[in-house]
């Protein structure tokens, strides 16, 4: 069986989720127990990401498996096949999400409230995203509904982070 583009798409996403979840099983095992304050187990910090952690590796090792049935390790990687990945969309994408994700955590977030710092993140995600998408920058009424998203969004997840979940937030 020849494998399809996807299928080897699968089996380079799966090692890269499966190595993430151990990743993030790993960090939420190293954050605190708090027991010598009689915390309640189930309410400790990495809890919830420890579980996210494990369905993530569940989920990868499943694409993992799947894919490699199918032939996707067979990558045919060749230097034409990377200079074309190189240039596609796609990694253009990750490259500008990866960059307006790092500002937001390592300039934005510290630096503005939380309240300021998260909608100008969405809004500026959507509009760079748009501008990709359609080649330029987006018409107003695009910039509307995407401060729209961007302010309802960051109160919501604001809302939720410290109402729901009792985080407390910088600038908050």
């Amino acid at each position: 069986m020849t494998p399809t583009p996807m299928d080897k798409k699968d089996f380079v996403s799966s090692l890269i989720l499966t190595v993430f979840g151990i990743g993030v099983m790993v960090e939420s095992a190293r954050l605190p127990r708090l027991e010598n304050q009689n915390i309640n187990p189930f309410t400790v910090p990495g809890l919830v990401p420890g579980i996210i952690g494990i369905l993530l590796v569940i989920c990868g090792l499943f694409i993992l498996i799947r894919s490699t049935l199918r032939g996707g390790w067979r990558l045919g990687i060749s230097t034409a096949g990377t200079a074309k990945w190189a240039k596609s969309s796609a990694v253009a994408r990750s490259i500008v999400t990866l960059v307006l994700t790092i500002s937001y955590a390592l300039v934005l977030f510290p630096l503005v409230p939380f309240w300021i710092a998260t909608p100008l993140f969405i809004f500026s995600f959507i509009v760079t995203t748009e501008a990709m998408a359609n080649g330029g920058w987006p018409k107003p009424r695009a910039l509307l509904t995407g401060l729209l998203v961007a302010v309802v969004a960051g109160g919501l997840i604001g809302y939720a982070f410290q109402e729901l979940f009792f985080v407390r937030l910088p600038g908050g």
